[in-house]
């Protein structure tokens, strides 16, 4: 089992050194798991437009707003600071004692790099040094990566790396984790938007996917998880959430807006460019397709 990791492992170097070769086997995947022959230079479905958009960035703020640091400065000149969630640290590296630090000051706390997708580690008073170090380390190698280039969205290479630890937002009462809100956010050519909502529910234990149009009215489409809830109780502010939504995707033909509304207190998540990095896997490509047919501008802006 451990030559068969040490194998894989090798062949995810080798893919990420080559890019041509690491887009093959992207598209190959792709076919395989999503049952049909995409056309990335003539978009028409969801996936194909992300990659467009991913082979093709014309938006100079793709960068600033893909980067967990810059965008939550650019967020707060848009829509306000009170939306932003407090930072405890952002530096080139950091090690056991500066985190324990915060820790022991600030209590709860996430760890994560600024200029990819992950790890994210959750950081309590009650972790053990191995954990904060094993966290130190990992965080720090990430910083390492060249992540754009590895998932080939080019906005990331152009993010300088670095830490960032803040502040852990708690769950509403009678909640195991956050309910994360995620809004679609595609402009029409009259400048109104087109939204699809997506949210997550219980992502610590069964996590699971509903779609929603702007009114709250369930959607039949289902992306990577199952789609189990088909009502969802309207959130407290949630026209601010929409509203600010709107606000942050003005800017782009097409963006999802991340948000956290915990009993009302909403606070910004992250700005995405491309879901999945194009290969979402639709349980149909009619939805894909259907997707694909609100992002009516240009995918590269």
């Amino acid at each position: 089992m451990r030559g068969v990791t040490v194998f894989k492992r090798m062949l995810k170097k080798i893919y990420w050194a080559f890019p041509a070769l690491n887009k093959c086997k992207f598209f190959v995947e792709f076919v395989l798991k999503n049952k049909y022959w995409p056309d990335f230079k003539n978009p028409k479905t969801f996936n194909e437009k992300i990659n467009f958009r991913k082979n093709n960035p014309k938006n100079e703020l793709f960068s600033i707003c893909a980067d967990k640091v810059a965008a939550k400065e650019w967020v707060a000149s848009k829509i306000g600071s009170e939306y932003i969630i407090p930072n405890y640290f952002v530096g080139d590296s950091i090690d056991y004692y500066q985190l324990k630090e915060i820790i022991d000051d600030k209590g709860d706390c996430l760890l994560k790099a600024n200029h990819n997708s992950g790890p994210v580690f959750l950081l309590t008073r009650n972790s053990t040094e191995q954990e904060i170090r094993e966290a130190c380390y990992d965080v720090n190698r990430q910083l390492q990566i060249d992540f754009g280039r590895r998932q080939n969205e080019p906005w990331y290479s152009k993010i300088k790396p670095l830490v960032l630890v803040e502040k852990r937002l708690m769950p509403e009462d009678g909640d195991v984790c956050i309910r994360d809100y995620k809004f679609h956010v595609f402009k029409q050519e009259d400048y109104s938007c087109k939204i699809i909502l997506e949210v997550h529910f219980d992502q610590d234990s069964n996590h699971n996917i509903s779609y929603f149009d702007s009114d709250l009215n369930w959607l039949p489409i289902s992306i990577e998880y199952p789609n189990i809830y088909t009502s969802l109780e309207k959130p407290i502010n949630y026209e601010i959430m929409l509203e600010k939504a709107k606000t942050l995707a003005s800017e782009f033909t097409y963006v999802r807006v991340d948000f956290y509304n915990i009993n009302g207190s909403i606070y910004f998540g992250e700005l995405t460019f491309a879901k999945t990095s194009g290969a979402g896997v639709f349980l149909n490509k009619m939805y894909d397709l259907w997707m694909g047919n609100f992002w009516k501008g240009n995918p590269s802006l």
